[in-house]
């Protein structure tokens, strides 16, 4: 692709837009509400049962619109975006049949992890090759964000007495029975739904504060909606002590900053005030809530950190549960690798000595692990080919600057987080958990497809 000037990429957008003025106003608006709920029900909901059938009829009503939108010329798909999805599921596929013929016990839902879902978002998206559709994705990913903060912090003080429990924060959780509160020795721990989404709301949420974007909306009514977001996502991963959560909470002004050096140089200088408001911040909010913490409960900091810290010592000496049972899982899928190392045991396959699940054997908290040993060095290259791809075609678009290049920003620190934590999490082994790879990409969809105008 030949590279472009801000001022000719700002040009291209608004040729776009001006064109799809004209298309069916009716078609994008459904496009538009349907993939904002769909959205909202997967960052704030996932794996949460009562809503799973909502999902499903929410992504078969958008595979409709959609198809109808391609039939009108409203829908557009690069092919370079659909050349990668369908090279990726015919690798898949070929893992598939590995694990298949091998009688795995993970087959069948590595199918439709890595085969049938990316299809479905890769359709999903060439629907939103529209500005205004970004635009209404972004403002889901900030309400999403301030719903799970402002769950995560009522939960946590009704736990604590608090507040007194009330129907309203019970209804919040949707009936979801993994929902848990544990006053630990100096510290909180707790699981909420959404949790498992702040991986990527939370580094997004802060790069978006932390770079000046026409995306946030006018006034200082967008700027007090994502400090609120950002202050109570602070306190609710604080209080949850998960340590891959600090861990991309610490890591996001570095990802932030890492990211703005892409800018061009006016951009790179507008928002070095926000980031340092930023840092200052998220520092003022986490000594808050260890001094409130403190004050309700017998909270330690060092405790907390001892804890953190311990989660990432896998020696035979390690005393951490957590620690343990990882460790557990890094000898048995090693020993299971190194017996195939370049084409693995198949997709779905569980490694001798070590299940993390009786329902779900294949499946482990170190995900990247277990994906190297299900598929080899062969397979595991290509699916991190995919994700670095991603990346570049971020990189050149930040590049380019104009409102993308500020919208990508908070894309790649949200999809880096996910992928700092998922090497922890098996996040990626559901269908609700794909969305943090596809919103960039329909950043990048909508970019490339400016030219096939």
């Amino acid at each position: 692709m030949i590279p472009v000037s801000d001022g000719s990429s700002q040009q291209m957008e608004c040729i776009s837009e001006a064109r799809q003025g004209r298309s069916s106003g009716a078609l994008a608006l459904g496009i538009r509400v349907n993939s904002s709920a769909l959205l909202f029900l997967m960052m704030a909901f996932p794996m949460v049962l009562s809503v799973l059938y909502v999902k499903a009829f929410l992504f078969a009503v958008l595979l409709v619109l959609v198809a109808v939108g391609h039939l009108s010329g409203h829908s557009r798909l690069d092919f370079r975006i659909g050349l990668w999805t369908v090279g990726l599921a015919l690798i898949s596929f070929l893992f598939v049949i590995r694990g298949l013929l091998a009688v795995t016990p993970g087959a069948g839902n590595a199918a439709l992890v890595y085969i049938f879902w990316p299809i479905v978002y890769t359709c999903w998206i060439s629907g939103l090759a529209e500005k205004r559709l970004l635009l209404s994705l972004n403002r889901t990913a900030i309400a999403s964000t301030l719903l799970i903060g402002l769950y995560g912090c009522l939960y946590l003080l009704t736990q604590l007495k608090v507040l007194p429990e009330t129907r309203l924060v019970s209804a919040l959780s949707l009936g979801w029975d993994a929902e848990s509160f544990g006053a630990r020795e100096g510290y909180t721990a707790m699981a909420i739904p959404g949790m498992n989404s702040l991986p990527f709301l939370l580094p997004y949420t802060m790069a978006t504060l932390a770079v000046p974007s026409s995306w946030v909306g006018r006034g200082h009514c967008g700027r007090i909606v994502l400090w609120t977001a950002a202050a109570l996502s602070w306190i609710t991963v604080l209080a949850a002590a998960r340590r891959a959560l600090l861990l991309v909470m610490f890591l996001s002004p570095l990802l932030i900053l890492l990211l703005r050096l892409f800018l061009p140089t006016a951009g790179k200088s507008e928002g070095r005030k926000w980031l340092a408001k930023l840092s200052i911040g998220l520092a003022a909010v986490m000594v808050a809530t260890f001094v409130g913490l403190t004050l309700i409960y017998d909270f330690d900091i060092r405790l907390l950190w001892d804890r953190f810290v311990a989660g990432f010592d896998l020696s035979a000496q390690t005393l951490d549960l957590s620690a343990m049972e990882r460790r557990a899982q890094f000898l048995a899928l090693s020993r299971g690798w190194l017996n195939n190392p370049f084409w693995g045991a198949g997709h779905g396959a569980s490694a001798l000595g070590s299940i993390r699940s009786e329902t779900m054997p294949w499946s482990y908290e170190l995900y990247y692990l277990a994906l190297l040993y299900q598929t080899g060095l062969v397979g595991f290259t290509a699916y991190a080919a995919g994700v670095v791809w991603v990346f570049r075609r971020g990189f050149k678009i930040i590049r380019e600057g104009g409102h993308l290049g500020q919208l990508m920003i908070p894309m790649l620190a949200g999809c880096a987080g996910f992928v700092i934590a998922a090497g922890t999490n098996p996040y990626l082994e559901r269908f609700d958990g794909l969305w943090f790879l596809f919103l960039p990409l329909a950043v990048i969809n909508y970019r490339l497809s400016l030219f096939q105008e």
